[in-house]
């Protein structure tokens, strides 16, 4: 079960890309206060994001959004839960329910309040594109020859991000810092937390 909660102030629309079924997207309003539990299947591999009203393109994977990925039982078997790979727009946390134990940590990732943005990146309605959505050149997006930890690093934007929200992954090679995993039977998304 995942729980999407929305704790701001403003209603909010999340969506919900299940990459095992070929990208369906699926979406629902969420009013302040409100949650709602998704029952999902046990190797699921999904993603989902919140919108506020009138952002641009946040209908979209792949602009500036605070981003919750999750694959169950990936490696060792556990659940492994990453988060703001593509910018961000809203503060949120990721709270397995679930006991540490052999290479997993169960850890609550959060970051309730968001970095600065710098002006280069802002998007709309206060949202923050990373440098590969803004850019889009192989060395801020790890592409092509740069395709490879040993030589895409964190750039001054990641680093930022990261200082910001030191558990949000902040570039494609993020992993070694922003990875969690756990074995649960829940967790909870929360939008401003």
């Amino acid at each position: 079960t995942v729980t999407i909660k929305n704790s701001c102030s403003n209603d909010l629309r999340v969506y919900k890309l299940d990459i095992g079924q070929g990208g369906a997207k699926a979406s629902q309003d969420f009013s302040p206060g409100s949650s709602v539990d998704y029952k999902v299947d046990s190797k699921w591999a999904d993603r989902f994001w919140g919108c506020r009203q009138g952002e641009a393109n946040c209908d979209q994977y792949g602009p500036a959004v605070s981003l919750t990925e999750v694959l169950f039982k990936g490696y060792a078997n556990a659940d492994v839960y990453i988060s703001f790979v593509k910018g961000f727009n809203i503060p949120m946390s990721i709270n397995p329910d679930g006991k540490p134990g052999h290479c997993y940590n169960c850890g609550v990732t959060t970051c309730s309040t968001l970095p600065s943005c710098p002006n280069e990146l802002q998007g709309d309605k206060g949202a923050c594109k990373s440098e590969c959505n803004t850019f889009d050149t192989d060395d801020y997006c790890c592409t092509e020859g740069y395709n490879d930890p040993k030589i895409c690093k964190a750039s001054q934007y990641a680093d930022k991000f990261k200082s910001g929200c030191p558990d949000a992954y902040s570039y494609a090679y993020d992993d070694a810092k922003s990875t969690f995993g756990c074995k649960a039977t829940k967790y909870t998304v929360t939008f401003c937390p």
